[in-house]
């Protein structure tokens, strides 16, 4: 079997890692900082069925193994091992429409789906509030804790035999005769027969030196914790605004920014509520430029969305909030597969990276190991984009 080197100890690297040494790999793991200390540790914590048609199958694959992997793991790393009923939400009429084609679009993958009204949320969970939309329920949401299902992957990996490099960064791949052979890290060269890319939005930088041009590119994500509190909702939800407002693949163009700034973005509320009673608030999406966060403001409007859909969070006690980078296509799928001889990707799953996670990480595994693909691998495939967005290489 050949050495493989994975660069990126977030959930998508420690589930290759995991995928590659369960085939007989040698893997070394290389990550700049500590294990999911990026989006795999500061995000929502939900596994929740897709409405895309082409990730229904790496989304239930995931689910299986982390199922498996929270029975099995040292620290039982928290899911919930029942699944959950959790709610679609129209926030306002002109989200009803796309409500109800998101909400078809997850019952395509065999998930139960059941319309309501303001007066049904409220049935079940009196903390909304009375003058929402419409909304569905659906079945099958779990809450999770990603940053102890990514240390759960590697260790996992570890135990058949990678080897973790924590807070050792990857500066460069080595390049000889058109073939990639290894990478160049803050303790030097390290040499392999195949190099796996899973460094999410920091995938691209790497690659560009060899012209390789992946469209990949960072947005914000931000939460906020609240609570515990009389009268927080107990039930998960998500707002339609979620899937389908927000920074996409494409970068702001210099005008935009000249004129607005890098201020901009946009919110549709979503609820997880902790088993001690607390709730985390979310998510946000924000074009990325640079290392800090260019709009302390989104706190304050996270907050706001959150009292507009259940009041009671007005009294709420504020405990913490944390952003992340997510890593967007223009279309929204993770890009996997084989970039030149020696070089393969894993990277672009944008906000469901913990949802297709370890699904995706199976599906490299099999191309490297020239099996059968568990999965139509056409809508991952990096050659679905442009000539022009991939750039060449050799």
């Amino acid at each position: 079997m050949p050495d493989v080197i994975v660069v990126g100890g977030g959930v998508i690297g420690a589930a290759c890692a995991d995928d590659l040494t369960r085939r007989g790999h040698a893997v070394t793991l290389f990550e700049r900082d500590s294990l999911a200390s990026a989006a795999s540790g500061r995000n929502m914590g939900l596994w929740l069925p897709t409405e895309d048609a082409a990730t229904h199958s790496l989304a239930r694959r995931s689910l299986e193994v982390y199922l498996e992997l929270a029975a099995a793991a040292p620290h039982h790393p928290w899911i919930d091992r029942e699944p959950l009923t959790y709610l679609l939400l129209a926030v306002d009429n002109d989200d009803v429409d796309r409500g109800r084609t998101t909400a078809e679009a997850i019952a395509g993958g065999g998930v139960e789906v059941e319309q309501t009204d303001a007066g049904g949320i409220r049935a079940r969970d009196a903390a909304f509030s009375a003058d929402l939309a419409a909304g569905w329920w659906i079945g099958g949401g779990r809450r999770l804790d990603p940053g102890a299902l990514t240390v759960a992957l590697a260790t996992r990996a570890a135990a058949r035999g990678a080897a973790i490099r924590h807070h050792t960064a990857v500066h460069g791949l080595i390049e000889r005769s058109g073939r990639v052979t290894g990478v160049m890290t803050d303790d030097g060269p390290a040499e392999a027969d195949a190099v796996v890319i899973a460094a999410g939005p920091w995938s691209r930088p790497l690659l560009e030196p060899l012209r390789i041009e992946l469209p990949v590119v960072g947005a914000l994500g931000w939460v906020v914790r609240v609570g515990p509190a009389p009268g927080l909702p107990n039930t998960l939800m998500e707002s339609i605004g979620w899937r389908h407002e927000g920074s996409a693949g494409d970068r702001p163009t210099a005008g935009q920014i000249a004129e607005h700034g890098l201020g901009g973005f946009t919110s549709a509320p979503a609820l997880h509520p902790h088993p001690d009673g607390s709730l985390t608030i979310g998510a946000m999406r924000q074009p990325w430029l640079t290392p800090e966060p260019p709009a302390p403001g989104v706190v304050r409007r996270l907050l706001a969305d959150g009292i507009r859909v259940a009041p009671a969070i007005t009294q709420a006690p504020v405990r913490s909030s944390r952003w992340c980078v997510r890593p967007m296509t223009p279309d929204e799928r993770p890009i996997v597969g084989e970039l030149a001889d020696g070089l393969w990707v894993c990277t672009g799953h944008g906000s469901e990276g913990v949802i297709l996670g370890a699904g995706s990480a199976e599906l490299l595994g099999s191309m490297l190991a020239e099996d059968d693909a568990p999965f139509d691998a056409a809508p991952f495939d990096p050659g679905r984009f442009d000539a022009d967005d991939l750039g060449t290489f050799g």
